[in-house]
């Protein structure tokens, strides 16, 4: 049986609203209906199209679980950096931040859906210009305002945190080479649409949903710039969010990709999956305060999930 969506309110800034004149004059009752009734037909749509690939994917979860492990590799990472939000700044090792709105590319947020597993990453990049676009250089997608991603991110006037982190992952899956997707690509390219879910495509007209049949394809989705339309516009997780959650559910601890803006290597880390490893990040330097952790590894990963003023007290 399928689940009902539970929208959230869409009294939120996911739409650019621009002021309308004389709206009173030409709008009507009916009309605010119909919008009304378009908006839930296509939220619903979005959500059963969601679902009915979920349940394909849950019924060989075992053995997607089987091939994602087996592609990983372990990985070490030295010097690289990390950009928080100034508030996180005393717990740069800290989760919580990701877990905010629709969360990162290879996360889900609090704010998609309330039927989808929310579930914290944490994002480190190679080098520190890398880190702040990353960080701050998602904004210049939304707003023209006329400048590259790295010029918005360096003009941006947020306070930010910037630390240096390295670590040892023992299980990491690789998005640099599409290679690495083959035998993931092979469990998945049977899945079929229904054929009410098609033709109810038509009737909305819009694009008629297809499933991912090559690893080139569903890299190119992995590392879509614009990932951010599906979550925030349909309330359901973009594809690199059900990847991530896939990769988390295997239990593995993180997820290699190159930047969209510099090209230079990222790193998703889940922290939840260090138990049982010799996994570990760590911070090169002094921590702000010694009730900070400086290292986290399978003995204390639910400090990441704890903001500072909890540890501090």
């Amino acid at each position: 049986m399928k689940k009902r969506i539970k929208r959230k309110s869409i009294n939120q800034s996911r739409f650019s609203v621009k002021p309308i004149k004389g709206l009173l004059e030409v709008g009507t009752l009916e009309s605010m209906k119909n919008a009304k009734r378009m908006t839930d037909e296509h939220l619903k749509f979005h959500w059963d199209f969601f679902a009915e690939l979920a349940q394909q994917r849950s019924m060989i979860s075992e053995n997607i679980s089987i091939v994602l492990n087996q592609t990983s590799i372990s990985y070490s990472i030295k010097n690289w950096q990390r950009a928080v939000k100034y508030k996180y700044g005393l717990h740069p090792l800290c989760t919580t931040g990701s877990l905010t709105y629709i969360g990162g590319r290879f996360n889900t947020g609090q704010k998609v859906n309330t039927e989808v597993p929310s579930f914290p990453a944490l994002y480190l990049s190679q080098d520190k210009d890398t880190a702040l676009q990353e960080h701050l250089g998602q904004q210049a997608v939304v707003g023209d305002i006329g400048l590259t991603p790295r010029e918005f991110a360096l003009t941006n006037p947020a306070s930010e945190t910037i630390v240096s982190v390295s670590g040892q992952l023992d299980k990491v899956f690789d998005l640099t080479s599409e290679e690495n997707l083959g035998g993931f690509v092979d469990l998945l390219k049977d899945f079929k649409i229904s054929k009410g879910l098609i033709d109810r495509s038509r009737k909305l007209g819009i694009p008629q949903p297809v499933t991912i049949k090559t690893a080139n394809l569903l890299l190119s989705t992995l590392l879509n710039p614009e990932w951010r339309q599906i979550p925030s516009n349909c309330d359901v997780p973009s594809n690199p969010q059900i990847f991530g959650h896939l990769v988390y559910m295997a239990g593995i601890e993180g997820i290699l990709y190159p930047s969209k803006f510099t090209g230079k290597l990222c790193l998703a880390v889940f922290p939840r999956n260090f138990v049982g490893t010799d996994s570990f990040i760590m911070l090169d330097h002094e921590v702000p305060h010694e009730k900070v952790p400086a290292r986290i590894d399978a003995s204390n990963w639910r400090l990441c999930e704890i903001d500072a003023k909890e540890i501090i007290g």
